[in-house]
């Protein structure tokens, strides 16, 4: 952490809470947010997390390489899959702290396919986050499983939670996934007949308003519930630079999502290429869930990152 001239300590250990208890909902955010369809062969980009916290509204205090993101996408004519993996490193999260996730999105014609995972995090209080991390030492790991289908004008999901038999990293990923693919018995189910117009994941709805820069509502269904996408707002970059590279021209786009049946929003900014090999590639996202709190994600070595080849999308 950034030290402060007076209260360093009380400063750091609330930031410190404050990165545990919101870092899993970031991850739900953030990950639709980078999942944009590609538009030919295999891609790949790695991205570092950076965390801001701002107490009182005075300053911000930032700590960068808590974390990071890996995207994946593929697309060919009747197929189409993309998958994030985003969390903190235990290795260089304050507390050693472990939080992550993981969605993975199948299209094939008119049917869609979502499977995901994460760490189950909800807590609110420091107390809470001690208390979770206790649990987590005695033995308890709680994960959250999501697997959804959508086909033609229905769409199903269920959510379960499973305990893992120790505390999985995002180094763990593949042993995780066989965990969630065993198609646990359980959980909460929901099943929603999709309105005409719909588009059928969040992934299509963002590529859309990426490629038309569309003021207007775009509709989608997700995890069983619709909601719609807009872009409030874009600026046109003639020349833009990440990683220290310089990657063409680029658009800067503030973005709402609403739920429908609450209108609930979530609000985040992306900063994406329009032209060339960054055509449609995130490459600063940024999502803040409160006030005081804001989580970054910045591609990194862009000269190095883009198309892997079809065997380069790991599973």
């Amino acid at each position: 952490m950034e030290p402060s001239a007076t209260g360093a300590g009380a400063d750091a250990h609330g930031s410190v809470a404050v990165i545990r208890r919101r870092l899993h909902q970031a991850v739900v955010a953030i990950a639709v947010v980078l999942a944009v369809p590609a538009t030919a062969r295999a891609e790949q980009y790695q991205y570092s997390m950076t965390a801001r916290v701002r107490p009182l509204l005075l300053f911000w205090i930032t700590r960068s390489g808590v974390g990071g993101a890996t995207v994946t996408r593929e697309r060919a004519a009747e197929h189409a899959r993309y998958s994030l993996l985003i969390g903190s490193d235990p290795d260089r999260a304050p507390r050693r702290i472990n939080r992550w996730g993981y969605i993975e999105e199948e299209i094939r014609g008119e049917a869609a396919h979502l499977i995901g995972l994460m760490t189950e995090s909800d807590e609110s209080s420091i107390e809470e986050a001690d208390a979770s991390l206790r649990a987590q030492s005695a033995g308890r790991h709680p994960f959250t499983i999501i697997q959804a289908t959508v086909d033609g004008d229905r769409a199903s999901s269920r959510v379960t939670t499973i305990a893992a038999p120790e505390d999985y990293t995002f180094r763990q990923l593949g042993i995780a996934l066989d965990m969630a693919r065993r198609d646990p018995a359980g959980g909460v189910s929901r099943t929603l007949r999709v309105p005409s117009g719909s588009r059928p994941g969040f992934l299509v709805a963002l590529d859309e308003a990426i490629r038309t820069m569309s003021p207007g509502p775009i509709p989608y269904v997700y995890h069983g519930r619709l909601y719609e996408l807009r872009q409030v707002r874009v600026r046109k970059i003639a020349s833009a630079q990440a990683g220290g590279v310089a990657v063409g021209q680029a658009a800067a786009g503030d973005f709402v999502i609403t739920k429908l049946k609450d209108g609930e929003e979530t609000r985040f900014s992306m900063t994406y290429g329009t032209a060339g090999r960054f055509a449609g590639v995130p490459l600063v996202v940024t999502y803040q869930p409160r006030w005081w709190m804001q989580v970054e994600l910045t591609i990194e070595n862009p000269g190095a990152s883009g198309l892997t080849g079809t065997e380069g999308a790991e599973r």
